[in-house]
């Protein structure tokens, strides 16, 4: 892909301290470029550079030496460690019957005591594949149906949340 050259700003350069590697988190020192108020490393434009973020955007979890080898350990990475947008139900999701036809539950499996929010379809379907939540649902989704004590068996503390 060809890029207009008023369109990069070309080298400038970090010391350090001040971006990190957005697929890594790792600290960057060193040349970098900007385009379309994105910044990516390298002296001279390339599409395949990765991606800077600023420091004060980045997962400070990372910060942690015992989050990065945990994150080695298990091959959780960095992306996934992060807190996604979590869209809580504010109204009931009911038919006009008054029938409930599906909610959604999540936890973050690393956040003691258990918290657990009832989400939207939307969120449950970007948490669901992360390690760091637990999911479930009572109702149909998807064409399969799941009662209330099978959601139960899924999700600690589910019986006892919405027995509140």
């Amino acid at each position: 892909m060809i890029v207009p050259n008023n369109l990069i700003q070309l080298n400038k350069y970090t010391a350090g301290n001040e971006y990190r590697i957005k697929s890594t988190n790792a600290p960057y020192k060193g040349y970098y470029y900007e385009l379309n108020g994105f910044y990516y490393a390298g002296l001279k434009y390339n599409s395949s550079n990765p991606e800077l973020i600023h420091v004060s955007k980045a997962n400070t979890l990372f910060n942690n030496k015992n989050t990065a080898i945990y994150s080695a350990i298990t091959g959780i990475t960095s992306q996934q460690l992060q807190t996604p947008k979590i869209n809580t139900v504010i109204q009931d999701n009911r038919a006009d019957g008054g029938s409930i036809i599906v909610r959604y539950f999540c936890r973050k499996i690393n956040v003691e005591p258990i918290i657990i929010k009832e989400i939207d379809s939307t969120t449950y379907n970007q948490i669901k594949p992360n390690p760091m939540y637990e999911t479930t649902f009572i109702g149909n989704n998807s064409g399969v149906n799941q009662t209330a004590q099978q959601a139960f068996s899924q999700l600690k503390g589910l019986e006892r949340f919405l027995s509140v």
